[in-house]
C-alpha cells in the first residue's frame, strides 16, 4: 500500500485525490487501487478537518514536515503556486518524491529551484494541469494526429483571473496554457499578450511553426476549449473535466512509484516561462522573447 500525504487543504483537488484513493467508491464509481492519503497539512484547521472527513484520511498534522517518515509519497495541492518551493522542498530533500499541482510556481526561479531539488533527490517528480490528461483530451489528440497532419494554428481557451488571489494568472490560466503544449507541443519562442475588458489575449509563436492564440477568459463564460488547424484538416473540442482527476492521479502514481517523470525539466517549466512572458507583454506592451524569462 503506497501512502500519500496532503500538503495544502484550501484546494477541491484535495478532497478529489483522497476520495479516489480512500473511498470504496471512489469518484463515480473511479478509484485508485493500492495507495491510501494516510496525513494531511493544512494551515486552516476547520478547512482541512473538513477534507480530511470527506476523504477518510486518518491522520491531521500540525507540521508538514511531522509527514516525513510516514509517506511514501506527496501530493502538494495549494492553490497559490507561490507556497510550493517552501512546502515541497523539505520532501524532496528527505528524498520523498512529489506532485505539485498546477501551476509548479507563480515565478521562474521557484520553478527553477523545485525541479533541480528534485533531480538531485533522484526522485520522482512531476506538475501538471490534470485537464491535459483526461481521456477525451488524449482521444482528441489522437484524432488530431489522424486526420489534422501538421498542426499549424490554433487555439487554447480557458478561464483566468488576472487579479486572482491567487497568484493572477498562473491559478487558472495555466489549464489553457498546458493544454496548448499538450497539443501543439513545446518550443514556444515570443509571447504578445493584450487585456481588454477582463480577457487577455496572447499570440504565442513556436520554434517548429505553429502560432497559437491564448484566450484567457476572466470577464466571459467558464469554458476549456481547443480548436487545432493543421495542413490536412481541422478538429475542436469543448474539454469534458469529469474523470481528469482519475486520469491525472493515474499518471501521478506511476510517476511516484516509479522515478520516471512523465515531463521533462523544460517543459515543466515552460508554461511558467509562458504565463510569465504573458504578465511581461502586459505590463510593457511588447512582444516578449521566452528566454527573457529566466
Amino acid at each position: 500500500m503506497f501512502r500519500l500525504g496532503i500538503v495544502g487543504s484550501d484546494n477541491s483537488h484535495a478532497e478529489a485525490f483522497s476520495k479516489l484513493a480512500n473511498l470504496d467508491e471512489g469518484i463515480n464509481g473511479l478509484r485508485i487501487d493500492d495507495v491510501r492519503v494516510t496525513h494531511i497539512y493544512g494551515t486552516d484547521p476547520k478547512r482541512t478537518e473538513e477534507v480530511a472527513a470527506a476523504g477518510n484520511i486518518p491522520h491531521v498534522v500540525g507540521d508538514k514536515e511531522a509527514m516525513i517518515g510516514q509517506v511514501d509519497g506527496i501530493l502538494c495541492v495549494w492553490r497559490h503556486g507561490a507556497r510550493h518551493l517552501s512546502d515541497v522542498r523539505p520532501f524532496l530533500e528527505a528524498g520523498i518524491p512529489a506532485f505539485v499541482d498546477k501551476p509548479l510556481a507563480c515565478s521562474v526561479e521557484d520553478a527553477r529551484i523545485l525541479i533541480e531539488a528534485a533531480q538531485k533527490a533522484h526522485v520522482g517528480f512531476t506538475s501538471f494541469s490534470t485537464l491535459r490528461y483526461a481521456a477525451n483530451v488524449v482521444e482528441y489528440m489522437a484524432e488530431l494526429k489522424k486526420t489534422a497532419g501538421v498542426l499549424t494554428a490554433g487555439v487554447s481557451t480557458g478561464p483566468a483571473q488576472i487579479d486572482s488571489e491567487y497568484g493572477g494568472i498562473f491559478f487558472y490560466g495555466i489549464h489553457a496554457v498546458e493544454l496548448m503544449n499538450a497539443v501543439w507541443g513545446y518550443g514556444c519562442e515570443r509571447v504578445r499578450a493584450t487585456l481588454h475588458s477582463g480577457n487577455i489575449v496572447a499570440t504565442c509563436l513556436f520554434k517548429d511553426g505553429p502560432i497559437v492564440v491564448l484566450n484567457l477568459l476572466g470577464n466571459a463564460t467558464y469554458v476549456f476549449h481547443l480548436a487545432a488547424f493543421g495542413k490536412d484538416g481541422w478538429k475542436e473540442h469543448t474539454v469534458d473535466s469529469g474523470t481528469c482527476y482519475y486520469d491525472g492521479m493515474q499518471v501521478i502514481m506511476r510517476t511516484l512509484r516509479t522515478g520516471q517523470w512523465p515531463l521533462t525539466a523544460e517543459q515543466l517549466l515552460e508554461p511558467v516561462r509562458i504565463l510569465t512572458a504573458v504578465n511581461r507583454s502586459l505590463k510593457e506592451n511588447r512582444e516578449v522573447s521566452i528566454e527573457e524569462m529566466n
